[in-house]
């Protein structure tokens, strides 16, 4: 048994990387329910979806690299997706190996139809602080972001 002097502790209640987690749990397990009950999607999809129509065009691979899912999730939701005609594979002009993804009509409406659900049960995080606290968390995680990632 390590001696309780010489062994180091992670204080969770100090740590924001801790707090962070538990924060994106909640959010999750507040969001996946909304979206499964107005879209019958899971929470992998509508990451997708909020993806690519955050910026259409978007690879699977650049889906993997700007959210918490890796290749294999991403791949799974993206085959759902198009068999659910939600997102559109289009090749890519450059490199025929790519596809970049597209929202369908009615991946457009279902999109909207999540924002709105979102919005309305105040899961958006709109509500949440000031617009200028939010603005400064905004830009305080993207400082976390850029240097977590350039460690990559």
């Amino acid at each position: 048994m390590a001696d309780d002097l010489t062994m180091q502790k992670l204080i969770l209640d100090d740590s924001w990387a801790y707090k962070v987690t538990v924060l994106a749990d909640l959010l999750a397990r507040r969001i996946a329910p909304i979206v499964q009950d107005v879209s019958g999607l899971n929470l992998s999809q509508w990451r997708v979806i909020a993806a690519v129509a955050d910026e259409p065009g978007r690879t699977a691979s650049q889906v993997v690299d700007m959210t918490p899912m890796d290749k294999g999730i991403v791949s799974r939701a993206v085959r759902t997706l198009v068999e659910r005609d939600l997102i559109e594979r289009r090749s890519s002009k450059q490199d025929g190996r790519l596809s970049h993804l597209y929202l369908t009509d009615d991946g457009s409406k279902v999109y909207q139809t999540i924002v709105s659900a979102l919005s309305n049960a105040k899961a958006d995080g709109a509500s949440t602080g000031s617009l200028e606290q939010q603005q400064r968390l905004l830009d305080q995680l993207d400082q976390f972001i850029a240097v977590y990632s350039a460690e990559k």
